[in-house]
């Protein structure tokens, strides 16, 4: 599977998803339930897997749903050609 894009970090901390990605959440151990920025919050307090870097409020960012891994926007996957 495709590590998935998230646009915009809601806090440096967590991420609001939607019902469709609360199995991945959950698989990957990111899955918060009842939090502050919605019903199911994706954890990624952690930073990117390759560097280190915190993802921050607003900042773009990737998880691996195989992996369990958030990358930043320099390490996550290549766009496609076009």
């Amino acid at each position: 599977m495709k590590p998935i894009r998230f646009e915009a970090a809601d806090t440096d901390d967590y991420t609001q998803i939607g019902e469709g990605l609360t199995r991945i959440a959950r698989a990957t151990g990111r899955l918060e339930t009842g939090h502050d920025v919605g019903k199911y919050a994706l954890r990624h307090d952690d930073g990117c897997a390759v560097c280190g870097t915190a993802v921050e409020a607003g900042d773009a960012f990737f998880l691996d749903p195989e992996t369990g891994d958030l990358r930043c926007v320099d390490h996550g996957p290549a766009p496609p050609e076009q």
